[in-house]
C-alpha cells in the first residue's frame, strides 16, 4: 500500500492513453470510445470511465469528451463532484483543459460535447496532439467542497488496430446450386460462415462462429468478378460488436438483375466469382495501473490479491519443473512446460497436442529455430502474464515466436513496445519486421515515423543500405511520403 502523508487524498487523477486513434475513422456520430472503468476511493468508491466521441456528439466539427459514471456503482444514489477534463502534449502540458463541477447520478454524463474542433486534434495541430498517433487524455476529480489534496493517480491505455483481408470465392456449377453453401472466413478477431441461402440473388448471410471481444468494428465488402476480370460492387455492409453478438446477419446485395440475362459475363462456364474485402477493427485494452501520488517518481503500487497468489503459483511450476508433461527443446536447451498451460494460451500449441500431430505423443516439441532467451521470454508470459527487461532486439524476436504461436496479446504487447521505442537506428528493422509477418498496422506506424524523422532517416548509410536491400518497402514510404504532400498541397 502507499505510504500515508500529511493530508488525506481526496480526489483521483486518471490518465488515458488512446493509441492509432487515426484508426478510428468509422466511428459514428455520437459513439465513444470508453475508457477501461476506474475507481475513485476517495469520493466514496464511486465507479467512473471517460467518454471520448471522436465524430462528435451532435456536431461532427468537435471531439466530445465527457465523465461517466458507471451504473454499478457504489455510493449514494447522486454524488456532486469537481471535474477537469484535459488534452495532453507530449510533455504533459494542457493542450485543452476544462473544468466543471455536477451532480452524477448512476448511469450519468456530463462533459462537453463540444470539447475542441476535430480539425484542429486531428489535421491542422496533429503533432502536438497526436505524437506517434496517440491521444492522451486525462480527468481530475475531486470533492466539489475541497480543494484537491494528494490525489490518487491512475494509468490506462487503450489501442486500436485495423487488419484488412481479401478473398475470392468461385462458385461452380450455379445453374444446379443448392441452398446453404458454405464458405468458411477465419481471422484472429472473429470466425464465420459466409452461407448462399434460399434468396441468392439479394442477400447472403453471415453466422458467426466464433467472436473475440476486442473486436469493435467489420465491414464486408462484395463484389462480383466479371468475365474480364472486373470487379463490379454488389453491396458493402458495416457491423459493431453488438451487431456480431447476434450470431447471424443479413447483408443486403444488390446483384445485378441481368446476372442471369448475361451469363457469359457474369456466369462464364457456369460459374460465379465473388470478390470479398473485410475491414476489421479491434481495441484492446490495457489498465488500471496505480501510480504514487509522487508523480516524479512514478512507483508502481502492488497490492497482493489472488490473482497474484495464482501467478506467482504458476511461476512456481514453470521455474521448477511441477508436473511437466513436455519439453520445448531449442538447439542447445530444453525447457519443461505444461500441455494444457501451453494449449490454452495458443492455439498453435494446442492443434499440436489435441491433433494427430508427432508433438502429441513424443513429449516434446521442437522449436529449434527460436533461440533460448526468446523461448524463456515466450514461456515466463505463458505462465505469468508478464513481461521483463525488454530491448528493441528482443521484443522483435519474440514478436515473431508470438505470431509463429499465435499468441495474439504477446503479439500486440511486443508490436506496442516496438512502436514506443522506433529510433532512426531501428526504424528499418522494425519495418522489415512488420512486412515478414504481414502487420499492417505496425508497418504504417513505422512508415509514419520514419518520415516524421526523414531528415535524419534518409541521409544515413542505413537508409541507403535498405534501399538497396528492400527495395519495394522504401518505395512504399516514400510513395506515402509523397501522398501525405499532395493532400497537404490540396487542403
Amino acid at each position: 500500500m502507499a505510504t500515508k502523508t500529511d493530508g488525506e487524498a481526496n480526489g483521483c487523477t486518471f490518465q488515458w492513453k488512446i493509441g492509432n486513434i487515426s484508426h478510428c475513422w468509422w466511428f459514428k456520430r455520437n459513439q465513444p470510445i470508453v475508457s477501461p472503468a476506474f475507481i475513485a476511493d476517495a469520493l466514496q468508491g464511486t465507479k467512473w470511465t471517460l467518454w471520448l466521441c471522436p465524430k462528435g456528439v451532435e456536431d461532427e466539427k468537435y471531439v466530445g469528451f465527457h465523465l461517466h459514471r458507471e451504473e454499478d456503482c457504489r455510493g449514494p444514489d447522486s454524488i456532486k463532484v469537481k471535474y477537469q477534463l484535459a488534452f495532453l502534449g507530449i510533455d504533459g502540458s494542457f493542450l485543452e483543459e476544462k473544468t466543471e463541477s455536477d451532480i452524477f447520478q448512476k448511469g450519468g454524463s456530463w462533459g462537453f460535447s463540444e470539447f475542441k474542433r476535430r480539425e484542429k486534434v486531428f489535421v491542422t495541430d496533429k503533432e502536438a496532439f497526436l505524437p506517434e498517433d496517440t491521444l492522451t487524455v486525462q480527468c481530475a476529480i475531486w470533492s466539489h467542497k475541497k480543494t484537491p489534496v494528494k490525489p490518487k493517480y491512475l494509468y490506462a491505455r487503450t489501442i486500436f488496430s485495423v487488419n484488412r483481408r481479401s478473398f475470392d470465392w468461385r462458385i461452380d456449377k450455379f445453374s444446379i446450386l443448392q441452398p446453404g453453401l458454405r464458405n468458411k472466413f477465419k481471422d484472429d478477431s472473429v470466425e464465420f460462415d459466409l452461407v448462399l441461402n434460399r434468396d441468392f440473388d439479394t442477400k447472403l448471410d453471415i453466422d458467426v462462429i466464433s467472436l473475440d471481444y476486442r473486436m469493435q468494428y467489420i465491414s464486408c465488402n462484395t463484389s462480383i468478378i466479371d468475365s474480364d476480370g472486373k470487379i463490379e460492387n454488389v453491396g458493402i455492409a458495416k457491423y459493431f460488436l453488438n451487431d456480431l453478438k447476434k450470431g447471424i446477419l443479413s447483408p443486403a446485395l444488390q446483384f445485378p438483375k441481368r446476372l442471369l440475362e448475361n451469363k457469359s459475363r457474369y456466369l462464364p462456364n457456369d460459374g460465379l466469382s465473388l470478390h470479398f474485402e473485410f475491414v476489421i477493427s479491434t481495441a484492446e485494452h490495457f489498465g488500471c495501473r496505480k501510480y504514487s501520488a509522487n508523480l516524479e517518481n512514478e512507483v508502481v503500487v502492488k497490492e497482493k490479491s489472488q490473482k497474484v497468489v495464482l501467478i506467482d503459483a504458476l511461476k512456481s511450476m514453470f521455474d521448477d519443473g511441477i508436473l511437466s508433461d513436455t519439453e520445448l527443446r531449442t538447439s542447445t536447451k530444453t525447457f519443461p512446460a505444461h500441455k494444457n498451460i501451453l494449449s490454452a494460451r495458443s492455439p498453435v500449441f494446442m492443434r499440436m497436442f489435441s491433433d494427430d500431430m508427432k508433438e502429441k505423443n513424443s513429449g516434446y516439441v521442437d522449436i529449434t529455430d527460436l533461440e533460448d532467451d526468446t523461448v524463456q521470454r515466450m514461456l515466463l508470459y505463458i505462465y505469468t502474464d508478464s513481461l521483463e527487461d525488454l530491448q528493441v532486439a528482443s521484443a522483435a524476436k519474440l514478436y515473431e515466436a508470438a505470431d509463429k504461436y499465435a499468441i495474439l496479446p504477446l503479439r500486440s504487447l511486443c508490436s506496442s513496445f516496438l512502436k514506443e521505442n522506433l529510433r532512426p537506428s531501428n526504424a528499418c528493422r522494425v519495418l522489415v519486421l512488420a512486412d515478414l509477418h504481414n502487420d499492417d498496422d505496425l508497418k504504417s506506424s513505422v512508415q509514419d515515423y520514419i518520415l516524421k524523422q526523414h531528415k535524419q532517416i534518409f541521409y544515413s548509410q542505413k537508409w541507403k543500405d535498405f534501399m538497396n536491400t528492400h527495395l519495394k518497402l522504401a518505395a512504399d514510404v516514400m510513395y506515402k511520403k509523397i501522398f501525405q504532400e499532395s493532400d497537404v498541397a490540396t487542403m
